[in-house]
């Protein structure tokens, strides 16, 4: 689905576009940068995955955005929010090049879409994360979040597991 951009300091955060597909791809599939996803490595992505981006404008049921540095234009990052049936609740996700890491892009793109939910009425905020993933680990903790439970996600197309924290963010009444 699409919907308004978002500006921070640094960042615009906008819907993704078709053609935004690859760079989407080059961050979610790379070895190094898409590692902690569930996403497959790029040798083992099926069709739907490597086109995931065709007609991504009319797809219902998540939000996707692409986050520019301001000032360039330049992609770095991706990130989504998924609404939950209860109509209260955004799961969120994001991955950031590895080009901008420890900066706090991340901080900055999940703070932003918290605030966006807040102002449409979402209270509660989830993200899965890999236990060993301590960047994104720290990111959360230091937004608010606190480990809901624990669990365990396989990365598609392979035979890796990772143990996982679910995150939850309760913002509470308005």
């Amino acid at each position: 689905m699409t919907t308004d951009s978002i500006e921070t300091a640094r960042l615009l955060i906008r819907s993704t576009r078709e053609e935004d597909g690859a760079f989407c791809l080059s961050l979610w599939l790379d070895e190094e940068m898409g590692k902690y996803l569930s996403d497959p490595p790029r040798d083992r992505a099926d069709e739907a995955e490597l086109h995931f981006a065709e007609g991504i404008e009319e797809q219902e049921g998540w939000y996707p955005f692409v986050a520019e540095l301001k000032a360039a234009g330049e992609r770095i990052a991706t990130c989504s929010a998924v609404p939950g049936a209860d109509g209260k609740s955004w799961d969120l996700g994001y991955c950031v090049h590895k080009k901008y890491w420890r900066q706090g892009f991340a901080t900055e793109m999940l703070t932003a879409l918290i605030r966006e939910g807040r102002r449409r009425g979402i209270r509660i905020f989830t993200a899965s994360v890999a236990r060993e993933n301590a960047g994104s680990n720290a990111v959360l903790r230091k937004l608010g979040f606190s480990v809901e439970k624990e669990g365990f996600f396989r990365k598609r197309g392979t035979e890796i597991v990772y143990p996982e924290y679910v995150y939850r963010l309760n913002l509470g009444k308005f």
